[in-house]
């Protein structure tokens, strides 16, 4: 077939296997059986295969129970009435007086005007009684 204006041959393979040695590949029969194989291996594969949704690891036989590991425990010193708090690690014998000192350095309420015993610390099942003395006598830690 000859185009109209420029008078060049086009080939009568047009379309998406235009090569000569795709559709050849294709046809053969060899060819075909390998990629079908592939195609029941792939689904094979995907069919059997864990997903990952859902799955559970193997059972530990140790009981999953936090280990004390140190002397030292993370605590956080909230002010509800401006919403501020502020996190520092304390010790058993860390006494209640000194937490309220270093939160007010730390939340910034050290004005000279204000006194310690202005501050009271409460446990948080019961905010009617404030505690003193060790942290550690109170069971926080």
């Amino acid at each position: 077939k000859l185009a109209a204006a420029g008078g060049v041959k086009q080939s009568e393979n047009s379309g998406p296997y235009s090569s000569t040695t795709l559709a050849m590949a294709l046809c053969r029969p060899a060819t075909r059986v390998a990629v079908f194989a592939a195609a029941v291996i792939c689904l094979f594969h995907l069919t059997l295969s864990p997903v990952f949704a859902g799955m559970r690891g193997a059972q530990s036989r140790q009981p999953h129970v936090a280990a004390r590991v140190s002397d030292i425990c993370e605590i956080v010193v909230t002010c509800p009435s401006v919403g501020a708090r502020t996190r520092m690690v304390v010790q058993e014998d860390t006494t209640v007086d000194a937490i309220v000192k270093r939160a007010r350095t730390a939340l910034g309420f050290d004005q000279s005007f204000l006194n310690d015993s202005d501050f009271k610390v409460y446990l948080k099942q019961d905010e009617s009684t404030p505690i003193s003395g060790k942290i550690g006598e109170h069971g926080l830690v």
